[in-house]
């Protein structure tokens, strides 16, 4: 059975591939003509495997079964859009998981077995990360999405555009208070492949503050030499990148990094005294307590810095997300029956941030790791451990997924 299990995830992760544009990695961005055709294939797989699929207006993609069942159900979730020129595994590798699952249970544990599909997760559009499940589970609108990075429209003209809503073929799919969810994923480190595992278990998830910080001088030609006149925003800037890097490096040891992700400078002309720039900041960590600390050394430099150089400053909050933490009791059961079947997952913590967080603090929900041989994550060099993944969906096979509830 392995072998087959093994064959079939090869497969599956090559047709979702398929759904890119040209061009080194994967690029299947939100609302994209590609991205339509991966709607589409999970539809058709879903229905092939007798399930009922939901589609919300943002291209959300959920399966409900025609039998009406009473014990707790577990929900498999992920997301299948991507980053520019991104790797073929991230999300994509918890839907293969789930689809192959469902394919090979019996049909009475199928129907304890869903699967719900996330768009718009990424943050390639918006900046932010978790539209596709915060909109499923009710807590935004497409209102508070206006702005996109490198496109005019707003989330809601895009959904006008794209009508996905019209694809579903059922109604939203019941979620109880005894409902559980997991979510696979690669690693998006090498952290479990040098370990030599098979498999983590995470406990924690890191929170997030995403920062908009904007230093606006004076444009003026490039020849100036009286320094005093000068009000350069790139130098001010400058200051700004070296501080978010040297925080990381004061609080790594209790959690928390920080990543200077985008530089718009302007007019960004060679003979040109660049009159406005604007980063944009990412940091991450294990307490909400240290990330509102590492924004506050970090705007108290700005201002610092700004003031030193006669530039003007101000910044703003594009995104914050707290750390989330998985449930103590499935994540235990978990553990136990993997030990048990010798998949003997190591504990731990994951910085990158996971569509599971948004369920973490409403329903029990669990999130397993499978080794990336390569390291890294977000790149056509993304990798995952093919066998660690078959061994994880032959042990949900045959324990019948018996750390849902009963």
């Amino acid at each position: 059975m392995f072998y087959s299990i093994r064959e079939k995830i090869v497969r599956e992760i090559g047709a979702f591939a398929r759904f890119s544009l040209p061009g080194p990695g994967v690029t299947r961005l939100p609302f994209s003509d590609e991205n339509d055709r991966a709607i589409e294939y999970i539809i058709e797989r879903l229905r092939s495997l007798g399930k009922r699929v939901y589609v919300d207006e943002l291209g959300n993609v959920a399966s409900s079964s025609e039998n009406v069942v009473q014990a707790g159900k577990t929900f498999i979730i992920s997301h299948y859009d991507s980053v520019p020129g991104g790797g073929k595994y991230d999300g994509v590798a918890g839907l293969v998981f789930g689809l192959i699952l469902l394919e090979m249970l019996e049909d009475r544990t199928r129907d304890r077995v869903e699967m719900i599909a996330f768009n718009c997760e990424e943050s390639s559009l918006f900046g932010q990360a978790s539209i596709g499940s915060k909109y499923f589970f009710g807590r935004c609108v497409p209102e508070d999405y206006t702005a996109l990075i490198g496109n005019e429209r707003s989330l809601g003209e895009l959904i006008d555009i794209k009508r996905y809503s019209k694809l579903s073929l059922a109604e939203k799919p019941e979620i109880t208070g005894i409902s559980r969810f997991l979510e696979v994923h690669i690693d998006q480190s090498a952290y479990l492949y040098r370990k030599g595992s098979r498999l983590g278990l995470v406990e924690r998830i890191a929170g997030q503050r995403r920062l908009r910080l904007n230093f606006k001088g004076e444009t003026g030609h490039s020849s100036l030499a009286d320094l005093s006149a000068r009000r350069d925003s790139l130098l001010a800037a400058a200051s700004a990148i070296k501080a978010v890097r040297e925080i990381m490096e004061k609080h790594l040891v209790s959690g928390a990094v920080g990543t200077v992700t985008r530089v718009e400078n302007k007019p960004n002309v060679i003979n040109m005294i660049p009159g406005e720039t604007e980063l944009m900041v990412d940091i991450r960590g294990f307490s909400a307590d240290l990330l509102e600390l590492y924004v506050e050394e970090l705007v108290g430099i700005c201002q610092g810095e700004s003031e030193r150089y006669s530039i003007a400053f101000d910044w703003s909050v594009v995104s914050q997300y707290d750390p989330a933490v998985m449930d103590g009791e499935f994540s235990a059961n978990c553990f136990k029956q993997l030990s048990e079947s010798g998949l003997d997952p190591i504990v731990m913590n994951s910085m990158a941030w996971h569509d599971i967080a948004g369920t973490a603090g409403t329903y029990p929900s669990n999130l397993l790791l499978l080794p990336n041989p390569s390291g890294v994550s977000h790149s056509p060099d993304e990798s995952m451990d093919i066998d660690a993944c078959a061994s994880l969906v032959e042990f949900f096979i045959t324990k019948g997924v018996l750390c849902a509830p009963d």
